[in-house]
This record gives C-alpha cells, structure tokens and sequence, in this order.
C-alpha cells in the first residue's frame, strides 16, 4: 500500500520578498509618522512620501536607462545615499525648521513694510503729480467701467502674487539655511536626471525627439553649472584649501569632456547616448565617493585642458577701450586727422596688451572697425 503525500498541503507558502529599497521607505514613512505633535503629521507623511517617490524615479530611472543603452553600470550605494540625503533634507523639514523659515520671512516682511513706507512718505514731487494726473485720466467715462471690473481680479491677483512669494520665500529660506544636504548633493541628482533624459531621447522620432532632445540640452547645462562649483558645495575642502584649485581644474576639463560627449549626439545620433550616459554615471559615482579630483579617468581628459577662454572678455574689454578712446579724443576737439590716428593708436595699444600670444586675431578685429 502505497501513501499519497499531498504536498499542496504540506508545502510553506513563501512570502514575497521585498525590495530593501521599498523595506527601507515603508521605514522611513513609519518613523515620520511616530513624530510628536499630530498637526505636523499629515504634512511630514506627504513629504516624506514624496521624497521617496522622487529617490525611486532618480535611482530606479537611471538603472533602467543604463540596461536600455546597454551600459553594463549599477547605481552604486553611494549614489543610492547621496540621492536619498538630498531628497530628505530637500522635501521633509523638521517643525523647528518650518518655524525658524517663518519667523525668518516674518522678519523680512517687517523690513519691506518700513522701508515701502518710509518710501511713501519722502517720495519725491513728481511721483505726487503723476499720480493725481493718473487719478483723474482714471475718472473719466472710458475708464470708469473697464476699472471697476477689473478691480475684484487685479485684487485676487495681487494676493496670488503674495502668497506664491511667501510661499517661495520660505522654501528657498529653508533650503539656504537647513538643506547643507541639498546644495551637497544636488551635483548628484543633476547627473542623474540628464541620464533619464538620455533615455528619453534613445528611440525617438518626430517632434518628440525635439522635445526630448531639448530637455538633454537643459539638464546638460544645469549639470555644468553644478559641476563648476563642486569645490564648494560638496564640503570635503576647506576654505581656500590648497587643494581647490586643483579641483577647479579638474572639473573645467571635466565639463569640456562631457560638452564634446554631447555634441556627438548631433552627429552620430542614439549612438552617442551610451557613451555619454557612461560618462555621466562615472562622475556621479566618483562625486559620491568624495574623489573631486577622479571625476573622470586622466586618460578621457588629455584633449581637453583645463585652462578658461577669455576670447570673449578679451573681445569685450578691448570694444570698451576703443570706445573710451574715441569719446576722449571727442571731448579733446581736435582736428579730425588726428582723431583718427589718435583712435587707430588706442586700438593698437589695446591689442597688444590683450592678444600678446595672438596678434592675429585682435589684428582682424581692428580690421571690423574700418568705417
């Protein structure tokens, strides 16, 4: 006789395993709910919601970028870290910090209320006179009905007005004065979201594809300028450290690399994306990681030096110059022989002492300016 096992029944069900991702944010939410103080919970949940949806979308979305190009480059803890440091102190304030933004905005109320005031009262004469011709060009028949009307709108304007300010007033007060963590950490973000938009561009036709390819190009310039100041944010160097400028150098040759990387895609296309979505993950890992002076292999960087184009200043400053030249030798009333060589002569000078290494370009410049 022969036993049946019924093994449906004596079978555990496994339990589904979760992400440690979602584990470690469905925490985070439980811990902002145990707060103190229940008029500060519904806020803090939806921040702290929102915090998390957005660490999902930079990390999670980058990933999957990478595996669509065909990038062989995880998100790395310290991405994982940097990303969910600056979402938190960005989107989840504390009460305390809440309160000392709007005893910070109350203060500069106070200060604008005065200084509007002491305005008023010590305005000038012709601001009394333009407003009693204003006054009474607005009394008449033509104007009478239309002000009436619009008078209940430009009300509700002007409060919409006011209160988007203060609203922005206290968020940018709170992120200057409690978000060490966002400025920290916002080079990190930055990088990742222009490699979302990497994605976004990979596959694309039509006028999507301009959209797309429009939305690069921003996220590309905002990742520049975060890069241009990664010696100050990112709090590893002191003030005037010795090592800042070599980290200042290293990030211009940096942003000229990933420039160069950008400018491909106008000419070979989706091909380009990989390379420069590469680029892109590597120095948004070595930033992480505290390596200012690493964000990209010495190899990537050799045609790319880090020295500053002055070509437009140059071209600026040398304009002013001549124009200064040409107003003195006005105001001197000489003859208009003179003048001229008098100008010409400033000219000169002001190429020589601005294109030392390069008189041919500020000679060509001169030649602009024959009449």
């Amino acid at each position: 006789m022969t036993t049946v096992v019924n093994t449906q029944a004596d079978a555990v069900p496994s339990e589904p395993v979760e992400p440690s991702e979602l584990v470690e944010r469905k925490n985070w939410v439980s811990r902002v709910r145990a707060w103190p103080g229940a008029r500060w919970r519904r806020p803090a949940i939806a921040r702290a919601r929102k915090a998390a949806r957005a660490i999902r979308g930079n990390t999670a979305g980058a990933a999957q970028t990478w595996e669509k190009l065909g990038v062989a480059r995880p998100v790395t803890v310290g991405v994982r870290e940097s990303v969910r440091a600056f979402h938190r102190a960005r989107w989840v304030p504390n009460p305390y910090q809440r309160a000392g933004a709007l005893y910070g905005i109350s203060l500069i109320f106070i200060f604008t209320a005065n200084l509007a005031r002491n305005l008023v009262l010590n305005r000038p004469k012709w601001a009394d006179a333009g407003a009693q011709y204003t006054e009474q060009l607005l009394h008449t028949r033509q104007f009478l009905v239309p002000m009436k009307l619009l008078e209940p709108l430009f009300t509700l304007g002007l409060l919409w007005v006011i209160l988007v300010a203060c609203w922005g007033l206290v968020s940018d007060l709170v992120s200057f004065m409690f978000g060490g963590d966002v400025r920290r950490f916002r080079p990190v973000v930055a990088v990742l979201r222009a490699v979302n938009r990497c994605g976004g561009v990979h596959g694309t036709t039509g006028p999507k594809r301009t959209d797309a390819l429009l939305s690069l190009a921003t996220s590309m310039k905002a990742v520049r300028k975060e890069l241009r100041r990664v010696h100050r944010v990112r709090g590893t160097l002191s003030f005037r450290s010795s090592r800042g400028k070599a980290a200042r150098a290293h990030a211009r040759s940096v942003v000229k690399c990933l420039e160069a990387a950008e400018a491909r895609i106008d000419v070979e296309g989706d091909q380009a994306l990989a390379p420069l979505s590469d680029l892109l993950g590597c120095v948004a890992e070595r930033y992480a990681d505290g390596r200012l002076r690493a964000l990209l292999d010495a190899e990537l960087l050799v045609d790319y030096p880090a020295g500053r184009d002055w070509e437009a200043l140059r071209l600026a400053v040398l304009a002013v110059v001549i124009a200064a030249g040409a107003v003195g030798a006005g105001l001197l009333a000489l003859s208009d022989p003179v003048t001229a060589v008098l100008i010409a002569s400033v000219g000169v000078v002001g190429v020589t002492l601005l294109y030392r290494k390069d008189l041919g370009k500020g000679i060509n410049f001169l030649g602009l300016l024959k009449p």
